[in-house]
């Protein structure tokens, strides 16, 4: 299968160590854009789309495995040996799981906002089931689609984000993710990605949002199980899209942590 067939990508500055980024459930390539472009001159960077995600291919199967065997494949066919990684969110699921089955793949990892925990599944249900139940046969513009998950999905902010999904044409309106094979998957995807006896022996990297849930300091543990060389940063003002509410403090994390 050819890379392009299983990710879109963005590329950063050829010649360079390279780094691979993971968007986050219901996100794309350009949430990482901006952080991408910064390091340019630094690594060479690839922002990807999961499966079901963005411009990549839709299948039934949205497992986080299925998603790790899709970043195997990439890299062999991009005839890359050994990446720097870094996912957020599911991303860093796929991430933390890529890491602890290939470790000789991953220089070093770096992990947003997440947990080798469960999560509850509901919690990404309603959100779902909102995009599935708008009728696109009536939308007609962005403020259309806007106006009809404002009952469902208050949050103007959050909202913005969803409809970047949107995709408008000639045929009219449509959601470019799979949101039905996700929401099939949704507790798979809820779940813990790693085994009791997953481990990744090299360096590792977790930041968290001080404003958000996802990684507390009673997952700590859980972290320094799976990854011994780990260290775990926070990001204080920031929620669960850190590197995005807070770019120049993430990247302050970054850039040292990637010069080892």
């Amino acid at each position: 299968m050819q890379p392009s067939r299983i990710f879109h990508e963005e590329k950063g500055t050829p010649g360079l160590p390279k780094i691979i980024f993971l968007h986050g459930l219901l996100g794309s390539s350009r949430n990482w854009r901006a952080v991408a472009k910064s390091l340019a001159g630094e690594r060479h960077a690839f922002s990807l789309d999961l499966r079901n995600h963005g411009n990549s291919f839709h299948q039934e199967d949205a497992s986080v495995c299925a998603m790790v065997e899709d970043l195997r494949l990439w890299l062999e066919g991009m005839g890359l040996s050994s990446v720097a990684l870094c996912g957020h969110s599911l991303g860093g699921k796929v991430a933390m799981r890529f890491a602890c089955r290939y470790p000789g793949l991953v220089e070093r990892l770096v992990v947003v906002d997440i947990a080798p925990r469960d999560y509850p599944p509901e919690h990404h249900v309603p959100t779902l089931q909102a995009l599935l139940g708008i009728d696109l046969s009536s939308i007609k513009s962005r403020k259309d689609a806007d106006e009809a998950l404002s009952a469902s999905i208050p949050s103007w902010a959050f909202r913005q984000f969803l409809l970047t999904n949107l995709e408008e044409m000639e045929s009219g309106f449509h959601w470019k993710p799979d949101l039905a094979s996700l929401l099939a998957s949704i507790e798979s995807l809820s779940t813990n990605p790693l085994l009791d006896e997953d481990r990744f022996a090299g360096p590792v990297l977790f930041v968290r949002g001080g404003k958000s849930g996802y990684l507390r300091s009673e997952h700590f543990s859980l972290v320094r199980r799976h990854f011994p060389d780990s260290r775990i940063e926070v990001l204080e003002e920031a929620g669960h899209d850190l590197h995005v509410e807070d770019r120049e403090g993430f990247l302050g994390l970054l850039r040292p942590f990637l010069k080892g």
